[in-house]
């Protein structure tokens, strides 16, 4: 059975995936990656543009919306009934109150793109009020039971409403269709009302995008186990899943310790940043994220022997696939993939290869398509983007090596410091003080300053030395001028 541990009580909201106690799936949600998309304000219209065919909207943002006259209710509705197309001023006033939603966040200096038709939806029909629209998933299976919702969904739908039935209602009674709309449409009516007696532009409510993700991944698991620390969110996901009528069950932890720590996952999610990934025969992945594309490693074990070695290499190969399926999916990873399997000379054993990846990959809710081996035994596949991957979400390039995983030697800094320090030999001045870690002094000066006299005599300076701590090789030239000077200088800094 598939467990779900979920952590929603800081800030920083977690869930994993467990299969056998083993994390196939990560997500994090930190804050400053939220979105505002799907979030529903009450507004008041500030200016009307007729040039644009829109107007801006006060919504509580630093920054008013655009809500173009194609996202009105009023528009929709002329336009459903072919009536002559009016400009925006026919719909809409400076100063009306309304209910807007979020479909495109602020950018630089633009502010949010708005909606005034009201978009809820639940893990299997999405409802829409202001859009005379219906419409089926064309992922259905049966085309008859498309053709059944599409009719059913018809019947119950009301003027002005629009509705979407998602592929997960496929296999669902109409009456769990029912008691989806009738709570989608309750919810409105309860947005409608707090819009009303609302006294200024603000938020009304905010679209959990967090529980949403949770609810849409158990909704493609039959059933499983789900533990969690937040209370309220417990109560709300537990509501979502009897109207689904789901089998899975969902446990609330009020334990004091983290839910990631007491169920042994964190130390899993640390190694799901790892670049070394080992292999239960003792090979292992090589993991290597660039801006143009990721690159995975096969690196094998020891060889049982010349004989079995292609059969050996098969194996491990074989082995990986299943494990390179397991990372990209765990650390998200998406865009041009090339996986350099270890060489194989039987064509067989690519097919096998490129079919276990095939496989394994069915379980992904991505657009994938594995390409094949290039001529030169590099397996080529894609994954469609629609997240940052983990890495990206939780760590920063680093400041030191700009992200290349290289920094100079200690004889590059060194021999650096040198060229700099020489062009210098000519100047008036009689020493110089420099700060420099251990590493580039040895090099600099020698083993016990057997080299001082000599990069003295090249600089034509007295040289005064600071050590300063760290691995990092650098230096800084702190001043130039009499020795004297210098040296009771470099003793107040020590």
């Amino acid at each position: 059975m598939k467990k779900i541990i979920a952590s929603l009580v800081t800030r920083e909201k977690r869930y994993a995936l467990l299969e056998n106690e083993r994390v196939v799936r990560l997500e994090v949600a930190q804050p400053q990656q939220e979105s505002t998309v799907g979030n529903i304000y009450t507004g008041k219209v500030t200016k009307v543009m007729p040039g644009m065919e829109a107007v801006f909207v006060e919504y509580g943002a630093d920054k008013n919306g655009l809500l173009h006259r194609d996202e009105l209710p009023a528009f929709q509705q002329d336009k459903s009934k072919n009536l002559p197309v009016k400009g925006i001023s026919s719909y809409i006033h400076q100063g009306q109150k309304l209910l807007v939603q979020v479909s495109r966040d602020e950018s630089g200096t633009k502010g949010a793109k708005l909606s005034a038709m009201i978009e809820l939806s639940s893990p299997s029909l999405v409802y829409i009020y202001g859009n005379d629209y219906l419409g089926v998933s064309k992922k259905f299976t049966n085309h008859r039971l498309q053709s059944y919702w599409r009719k059913a969904a018809s019947e119950h739908k009301q003027e002005l409403e629009g509705l979407i039935v998602r592929t997960s209602m496929e296999n669902q009674s109409e009456d769990d269709f029912v008691k989806q709309l009738h709570a989608l449409r309750a919810t409105y009516q309860h947005l409608v009302k707090t819009a009303d007696s609302a006294k200024k532009p603000g938020l009304v409510y905010a679209r959990d995008t967090f529980l949403d993700m949770l609810t849409t991944k158990i909704a493609a698991i039959p059933t499983g186990e789900i533990i969690m620390d937040h209370f309220e969110s417990c109560q709300e996901l537990k509501k979502r899943l009897d109207d689904q009528n789901s089998e899975w069950t969902v446990t609330y932890d009020s334990g004091p310790g983290d839910l990631f720590t007491k169920y042994h996952i964190q130390t899993q999610v640390s190694e799901s940043l790892n670049k070394q990934v080992p292999l239960p025969n003792g090979g292992s992945l090589i993991i290597e994220e660039t801006e143009a594309f990721t690159i995975i490693d096969v690196n094998t074990g020891k060889f049982i022997g010349k004989a079995q070695k292609e059969q050996t290499l098969f194996e491990t190969n074989l082995e990986a696939a299943n494990e390179v399926v397991h990372q990209i999916i765990l650390r998200n990873l998406a865009g041009i993939i090339l996986v350099d399997f270890i060489n194989m000379t039987e064509e067989k054993h690519r097919k096998a290869i490129v079919a276990a990846m095939t496989k394994e990959m069915k379980q992904d809710n991505r657009h994938v398509q594995i390409v094949g081996f290039t001529e030169l035994g590099i397996l080529q596949l894609t994954r469609k983007r629609t997240s940052p991957s983990l890495q990206d979400k939780l760590t920063n390039q680093c400041e030191v090596c700009q992200g290349t995983g290289r920094v100079d030697s200690p004889e590059t800094v060194a021999f650096r410091l040198e060229r700099e320090l020489f062009e210098h030999r000519r100047s008036v001045d009689e020493a110089v003080w420099v700060e420099m870690n251990q590493a580039v002094a040895d090099v600099l000066l020698g083993a016990k300053d057997s080299g001082r006299e000599w990069i003295e005599a090249l600089i034509g300076k007295k040289l005064l030395v600071t050590y300063i701590e760290g691995y990092l090789n650098s230096y800084t030239i702190k001043r130039f001028g009499s020795y004297k000077e210098l040296k009771q200088a470099k003793s107040v800094h020590e």
